[in-house]
Order: structure tokens, then sequence, then C-alpha cells
């Protein structure tokens, strides 16, 4: 028989032992969620990698012209603003990295970010909102994404994740993929854009885009450009602001005769737009380019053209990863492996054109960290940077689809940041900023008449 005294000792180490099983076991818990989460937004970030990738590649065929029978229309002005006064809390010189909607929404990942972004020279970072894939990545109220399923909740809570960047004075950039749309254009294929037979056009992975001239899109957009605005970004950047590179399709799209006109015209004109409806948050607005612009005369198929895009923005952002130039352009071997003299001759291309044009838009060009045969180390990184200030470009976004950065290449704060107003949340116009005018059409073409709120249900089948 045992004592009481022996009792209780061996009932308190029982104790003690389960106390420490459930320990352990919840230590290992919190592990496993962890490893699990990175390897899902891994797992996630490597099936869209090559797809981001890809974004900035444009193979132009021997095929079809390079030139268009377009003539700019002088009329066309919205003018420079003055940033300083429309924001008065931007950094003068941003410098900032990219992180998708699953990198946001993961604290852990945020926090690395955030301390990145204080300990270097960078300070403001690009938010993914609404990725190539339809997705919105907070879970949004606008009636015609809720109907079509369109939020996916990789930021649980987009309001924290702006109040963290704001009180660790980082500024805020919304990305924003436009016409790049396959959920859209599936829930509602007559806003996709058509092949020459009348039929949804697909691009080589299946995926459907939506057509840049129909109104009804431009307004879904800037809808949520609204509402990102009224979260608090200071600034919306657009891209995928194009037409496919495909060039049988860009055979179809380039009929004047065809609801919205040239490609150059609707996107010109949906840019035209855009700033005028975002005009009562005074945000700063970007449209982003391939890199290819800077310097090609045509609109490459896609509706890009570096003069008529820079009236209506006031930042164009080329990516001029030089991964994404082919061999022997600007006269070079191999652009990949001469990452300066890329990323040199291709914005100064862009500066001495922007500078002719007297257009208003400045150059904040997206820089390469990534490897895509070629290893990219600090070393290329740093290039890019150099190359950008030889042009008189001091700002830059870098890239990385899976967001792992190069540290080593980035300098250290700047004391004019440390003295910067933190960007401001608030407030913006509501009510009068739900209203979704007609567009104004600025090219040679008129918009289809269409007046709606936001808060009013959608047409049958929109």
């Amino acid at each position: 028989m045992y004592s009481n005294t022996e009792m209780k000792l061996q009932l308190s180490g029982l104790l003690f032992l389960f106390f420490l099983f459930l320990l352990v076991s919840m230590i290992s818990a919190v592990a496993a969620v962890n490893l699990i989460t990175r390897k899902v937004v891994s797992s996630t970030l490597d099936q869209v990698f090559q797809a981001e990738i890809d974004n900035a590649t444009l193979v132009w065929p021997d095929s079809l012209a390079t030139t268009l029978d377009y003539v700019p229309d002088g009329a066309r002005a919205d003018g420079p603003r003055d940033l300083a006064a429309l924001q008065p809390d931007r950094p003068r010189h941003v410098r900032a990295l990219y992180a998708t909607g699953w990198t946001a929404g993961h604290s852990p990942r945020m926090k690395e970010f955030i301390d990145l972004v204080r300990e270097t020279e960078l300070n403001s970072m690009v938010i993914e909102i609404k990725d190539d894939l339809g997705e919105i990545s907070y879970v949004s109220g606008v009636p015609l994404a809720v109907s079509i399923g369109a939020s996916v909740r990789k930021i649980g809570d987009l309001k924290r994740v702006l109040e963290e960047l704001h009180d660790s004075g980082v500024y805020p950039i919304a990305r924003l993929v436009v016409f790049k749309d396959p959920h859209l254009a599936a829930a509602c294929p007559d806003l996709a854009i058509c092949d020459s037979s009348g039929k949804p056009w697909r691009d080589e992975r299946g995926i459907m885009w939506t057509d840049p001239r129909k109104r009804e899109v431009w307004q879904y957009n800037l809808a949520i450009a609204r509402e990102a605005a009224r979260a608090g970004f200071r600034e919306i950047q657009f891209d995928y602001v194009r037409f496919p590179d495909n060039a049988a399709l860009a055979r179809t799209n380039n009929d004047p005769d065809v609801e919205g006109g040239s490609r150059v015209d609707a996107i010109v004109d949906f840019l035209a737009y855009a700033r005028r409806e975002l005009e009562p948050y005074k945000v700063v607005v970007t449209a982003d380019v391939f890199g290819i612009v800077c310097s090609s005369r045509s609109d490459m198929g896609i509706g890009q053209t570096l003069e008529e895009m820079a009236v209506h923005v006031d930042y164009l952002a080329p990516m001029v990863y030089p991964s994404h130039y082919r061999k022997g352009e600007y006269g070079i071997e191999n652009p990949n492996v001469a990452p300066r003299e890329t990323v040199r001759r291709s914005l100064s291309d862009a500066q001495a054109r922007l500078a002719q044009s007297q257009a208003g838009a400045r150059i904040i060009p997206w820089l390469q960290d990534f490897s895509l045969g070629h290893t990219y180390t600090a070393s290329e990184v740093r290039a890019q940077i150099g190359a950008a200030r030889e042009c008189g470009v001091y700002e830059f976004m870098l890239w990385n689809p899976r967001n792992v950065y190069t540290a080593g290449a980035l300098g250290c704060p700047d004391p004019e940041d440390v003295y910067r107003t933190k960007p401001q949340l608030g407030p913006f116009p509501e009510d009068a900023a739900l209203l979704l005018e007609e567009p104004e059409p600025v090219g040679r073409w008129k918009a289809v008449p269409l007046l709606h709120r936001l808060d009013a249900p959608w047409p049958e089948g929109l």
C-alpha cells in the first residue's frame, strides 16, 4: 500500500507529465500550422510564377506589321498634376517591393516585409488587391464581385494591414490587374474578348480575358479601385492595361468600325476615365507597361503607346526585366547578363520620349529581383538601380513573384523618409464617390451610355 504522501507525489508527477505533453503538443501544432501555411503559400506562388513572368514578355512576330495607321489626337490632355499637393505624404522617391495577397494576409511574412522596408532604403509596398486570375484579395463589397464570387480571402483584415503600414510609415500602393480577368470573363461571357469567329478567346493556357473596350469592365475595375482608395491605399497601380499579346487577335481587335475603335483608343480612354473617376480620392494613378514600350513606336498589338498613355496617368511603370528582352535587343548580345546596360538603354529611351512629348507622367520602373536563365544576386539587382539613377530615375519597384527579395542589394534608410509625414488613411468621400458615371471618351468613339450606382442591383447578366 502507498502512503498518502507517496500517492500525492505520484499524482503530481502524472499531472506534470500530462501538462508537459499538452505543452509539447501545442508547440508542435503551431509549428505544423506555420509550416503548412508556408507550403500552401509557396505552392500557390509556384503555380502563378510562370504566368506572372509572362506578364512582361512579348515576342513580336515578323508577320505582323509593327506600325499602325493611328495618329495621336493632340486634343487629348489631362496634363501633369502636382503630386506634392495631391499626396503630401507620398515619398519624394518611391522605392517599393511587391507583395502578393497571400503575403499581405500572412502576419509573420508582413512583419518581415515591414522590417525590410524600415531597415533599408525602401519606403513603400505594392500590395496585390486583384490578380490575373480575377481574384480579389480581400472580401469585396462591390455587388458584381459578390455575385460572381470574385473574392478570395487572402487578406483577412485589410484595415489592420493598412494600419500596420501606416504606423510603420510604409506608403501603400494597390496593384489591380485590369483586363486579364478570366473570372469575370467566364461569369459574364458578353464581357470577354472574342476571336474572329465571335467566340470568347482563350490564350495558350485556356485563360479568357475581358474586352478592354467594354465600359462595364471599366466600371467593375474602377469600383474595386475606389474601394481600395476608401480602405486607405494612397496609390492605384493598374496592371495588364492592355490587349492580349497575340498576333492573330491583334489583327481582329484593331477595326475602327468595331465597338470601341482601335486598341490604342480603348486603353487610353480607359486610363482617362479611371483618373477622372478616382479624382475625389486624390490618389496617384500608375499604369504598368511592357519594358519594350519604352523604345517601341508602335502599340505592338496590345494597345500600349508611351506618349498616349502618359497623358492620363501620373506614373508609367515599365517592366524592364533584363531576362525578358530578346537576345540582340539594343545591340546587346544577351540582355539578361547585362542588366545595367539593358535597363539604362530602355529607361533612357523612355525619358527622352516623355521629355519631348511633355505629357507629364513620370517613370517608375519595375526591376528584376528573380532569376530566369541567369542567376541574379545583389550585384545584378544593384546594377539595375544604378542604371535607373544614371537616367535620372530615382524611384523603383522590385519584382519577385515568390516575394523573396535580396536585402543585400538595398542601401541604408533615407533620412528624408524618417521625417516624412506618415501615410494617411482618410477621411475619403463616401456617397458621392459611389456613383459610376458614364465614361467620357477622349478618343474617336463614343461610349455606351450607362449610369449605375454601386449600391443598386446590377442588370441581368452583369
